[in-house]
């Protein structure tokens, strides 16, 4: 008897020590770690010159950071980025109406949007363009395969990534690079017409979290099988084509920007390098078939982001998550988006009607009527850690409290059925301005499409609710399209229906401020449209921001490389298996990552007839076979002497067999080495 009570007084003492350890890494970011403080105040942007009718331009800068920077999105189950698969990119897209204000849609392959990066790229841009702080709007892909540590608030900087602590540096490079893009935009402005089109894609996307959605009153079909799943999604892309008058007189294309709803989370959790994954194929083949096309005289930009995408994840088949299945998914949206762009050759116009705003609000200071049932306070639950279906890494995803579908059956609060992760000891850690409490909802309309953005992930049933809303408050000018779009400006986890909340799914669990925040986001959004649609003056932003944020660095800091460049190991071939791409691959000793800069263009194929006069490779399409495709992919091995670094080059899907042709990596200049060549090979 004594030795089972040895036995419970150990394991019980083991289990508080164990909570004890995980409360201590939990709050340790936000008490051991040094402070940075950014403060924005965006100044007065240059006056509008006249315009006689509507015009636009596009503007694209890479954002690629360096190895190493933590990626966010899987949390503790992500890894800091060793390369690229597929560069990060930034498209701005400017558009002005005669007589008006502009408005620019900056689109971004990151894993959220940041209310302080938005208000920083708006600051940096005012001094050199007509654009203001609020008609500046940032919408993300939401990769889960990008980099992190650049959000407004400690907790995501800490819990979004595998490390903790805000990169004033990554925040920096981040803020340039978009900057950089918004100001070429509007240098690149031109007469411009443009065309709104909205087609369905079913079979890309399934609901990954059917048992909280068959719980929506307004749900009739209860059925949670894989075919309902591919049911409850929304299929809608909606897409805004934008040509522009070329110096010949004739219009072509600038590109376009549009909305799907899928997560970005083809490529899966302890995944190394940076992608766009299914984004990026959807981004690129579009942009390939318009050059190929239309010849445009100008670099064509595609900007997709996200739509209301909270409970909607890549329809990837059983077992075969990775990069093929990111591939076909994200071609199958390219295919529909190519013919939804085609469809709209005879429908663009030089007639446009643009309206945009912004309203900000701190959480932490609304009365309790204004909230009207918002909690007080940002809580997580216990289902955050257990993690979204399709997405489980660990055993700890089916263990109670950590099961979706756990709801704490206790003491009624405001936060309802959510089961706080580390009961009290979380709100006594992490105060309440640790989480984000700093929501702008922004809108606009051009001609027949309404857009309202909001910092949530938001659920299907959330997003048609919120919908409804808007379209009630936008009665008098009646748009054709309306979309919701998640992650814009800014991150504060999910919106969920109180319904789905109830559940305590992963989403629910990450819906922080509690089960009435769709229909406080309905509200607001709502007071948003109709302020912009009546009094757009009503919508007034803060003269300034200040950000408190618990630092940590990991952008590589500069460091000189004395060695030469050499191949380390000749091209060796992969043939394709089962659920494996087939690749070349070398291995090169070069500079190492600090001066590497993955933000400019390093890697390409070329090709011979003899084995010894090369050039550059091109495609079928004419399309240049380099690192801003979807097939070139650089990983860091590891450091070397003398500042030196060790790489691995692969080329995937390269032509087989193909009789008198020899093939060649080419490594761009850096840091005063030259460009590499490696050993032929066929």
């Amino acid at each position: 008897m004594r030795t089972w009570r040895k036995w419970v007084l150990g394991v019980s003492l083991g289990l508080v020590l164990l909570c004890l350890g995980l409360v201590a890494h939990a709050v340790w970011p936000f008490y051991g770690y040094p402070v940075t403080t950014v403060e924005i105040r965006p100044p007065a942007p240059l006056p509008s010159a006249p315009v006689p009718g509507f015009v636009a331009g596009v503007g694209v800068r890479d954002i690629t950071p360096p190895v190493g920077i933590p990626k966010m999105g899987y949390s503790a189950w992500a890894r800091e980025a060793n390369g690229f698969r597929t560069r990060l990119k930034t498209r701005a897209f400017y558009l002005r109406a005669a007589g008006g204000p502009p408005l620019v849609v900056l689109q971004a392959d990151l894993p959220a949007a940041s209310l302080m990066l938005q208000r920083e790229v708006a600051a940096r841009v005012a001094r050199t363009t007509d654009v203001a702080v609020e008609h500046l709007s940032l919408h993300v892909t939401h990769t889960h395969s990008g980099p992190g540590q650049y959000m407004s608030s400690d907790f995501y900087n800490s819990f979004g990534s595998n490390r903790a602590g805000f990169d004033p540096r990554v925040f920096d490079f981040l803020a340039s690079q978009m900057a950089a893009a918004v100001e070429a935009a509007y240098h690149q402005r031109r007469p411009a017409r443009l065309a709104i089109g909205s087609t369905d894609l079913y079979g890309a996307t399934r609901n990954r979290a059917m048992g909280a959605y068959v719980r929506n009153h307004n749900v009739s079909d209860k059925q949670t099988h894989a075919a309902a799943a591919l049911r409850a999604v929304n299929p809608r892309i909606t897409l805004v084509r934008l040509d522009a008058r070329t110096d010949k007189g004739d219009y072509r294309p600038l590109g376009a920007f549009s909305t799907f709803a899928i997560h970005g989370t083809g490529i899966p959790p302890f995944s190394r390098p940076y992608h766009g994954d299914v984004w990026a194929f959807f981004e690129r083949e579009l942009e390939a078939r318009i050059r190929a096309h239309y010849d445009p005289p100008w670099t064509v930009a595609h900007g997709p982001f996200e739509a209301n995408h909270g409970d909607n994840n890549p329809n990837f088949r059983h077992g075969m998550r990775g990069a093929m299945e990111t591939r076909r998914l994200g071609l199958m949206l390219a295919e529909k988006g190519w013919e939804l762009f085609r469809s709209l050759d005879q429908a663009l116009v030089d007639e446009v009607t643009l309206v945009a705003g912004q309203r900000e609000l701190d959480l932490l200071q609304l009365s309790a009527e204004r909230r009207d049932g918002l909690c007080p306070r940002a809580i997580a639950g216990t289902a955050v850690v257990g993690s979204a279906q399709d997405d489980e890494v660990f055993p700890m995803s089916y263990l109670p409290p950590f099961q979706r579908g756990w709801p704490d059956s206790g003491v009624e609060d405001c936060h309802g059925a959510k089961r706080w992760m580390l009961s009290r000891l979380q709100a006594w850690g992490l105060k309440p301005g640790r989480y984000p409490h700093r929501l702008a909802i922004n809108a606009f309309q051009i001609n027949e499409l309404l857009l309202v953005g909001l910092p949530f992930e938001v659920t299907f049933e959330a997003g048609n609710r919120i919908a409804a809303a808007v379209e009630q408050a936008a009665v008098a000018r009646t748009p054709e399209h309306v979309v919701i779009s998640s992650h814009s400006n800014g991150f504060f986890g999910y919106a969920t229906t109180a319904e789905e909340y109830g559940a305590q799914w992963y989403e629910g669990g990450h819906t922080l401020y509690g089960p009435q925040t769709t229909p406080f986001l309905a509200r607001e959004a709502a007071r948003v449209v109709s302020d912009l649609l009546a009094t757009p003056e009503r919508l007034q932003l803060p003269a300034q921001w200040r950000f408190q944020l618990r630092t940590a660095r990991y952008f590589p800091p500069p460091q000189p490389a004395a060695g030469q460049r050499l191949q380390i190991q000749a091209p060796a071939f992969t043939a394709a298996a089962a659920n494996q791409e087939p690749y070349w691959e070398t291995t090169l000793l070069d500079v190492n990552p600090g001066q590497l800069q993955l933000h400019r263009p390093l890697l390409s194929i070329e090709v011979s007839a003899d084995g010894e006069h090369f050039v550059p490779l091109r495609d079928a399409r004419g399309e240049p076979v380099d690192d801003q495709g979807a097939d070139l992919q650089l990983m860091h091995l590891g450091p070397a002497e003398s500042g030196m670094a060790r790489y691995a080059l692969r080329w995937y899907h390269p032509p087989v067999a193909t009789p008198g042709q020899w093939f060649c990596f080419r490594v761009a200049a850096r840091d005063q080495q030259p460009t590499f060549y490696s050993s032929a090979f066929r």
